[in-house]
């Protein structure tokens, strides 16, 4: 088996799949309750469907789809709100998650550039999850897609997921039954 840069290396030693697995669980079960219909609209947009058929191609999973959903959703919250993410203490932040249930933003803000750019920073915050220490704080396209190789094939990344359709699939899957 090889990666796209070469021989698979092994799986590294803070692999876990059962830890994994909570992980993913834990993030259906939150993000449906925080951003279930911008989730709903956004599988109606065949566009977005469509940009995610290309996502499910390289393997992301709906749950690293709908983390950065919520992302784009809060930092676009933040900002009309009038205060951006960075400055918030975890208080605010959790308010800011309160007042996102009913948020729906509109299908072309989730197309292209900024949301890739979202999933850049998922990926890169995985790492702390993962219980990696983060030395900078900048993502360029090559550090980037470093995580991602890095994620994918050291840490299981994008094969581990609860059993469902694609929430973005033509036609819509269901969320998974947790």
């Amino acid at each position: 088996m090889t990666s796209s840069t070469g021989p698979i290396p092994p799986t590294h030693r803070k692999y876990n799949e059962h830890t994994s697995i909570e992980f993913i669980k834990n993030r259906y079960i939150n993000l449906r309750k925080k951003i279930d219909k911008q989730v709903e609209f956004l599988q109606h947009a065949e566009s977005f469907c469509d940009q995610c058929d290309s996502y499910y191609k390289k393997g992301y999973k709906d749950w690293l789809l709908l983390s950065t959903i919520h992302n784009c959703v809060m930092n676009w919250k933040a900002i009309e709100i009038g205060r951006p993410l960075y400055m918030m203490d975890d208080r605010e932040v959790k308010e800011l998650v309160n007042l996102l249930q009913d948020v729906v933003y509109p299908t072309n803000l989730f197309l292209g550039d900024e949301f890739e750019g979202h999933i850049n920073a998922f990926n890169f915050t995985c790492l702390r999850t993962y219980g990696f220490e983060l030395r900078q704080s900048t993502i360029t396209p090559k550090i980037a897609d470093s995580i991602e190789r890095f994620l994918r094939d050291r840490m299981n990344h994008f094969k581990l997921d609860i059993p469902h359709d694609p929430l973005f699939g033509k036609p819509p899957g269901e969320w998974p039954k947790i």
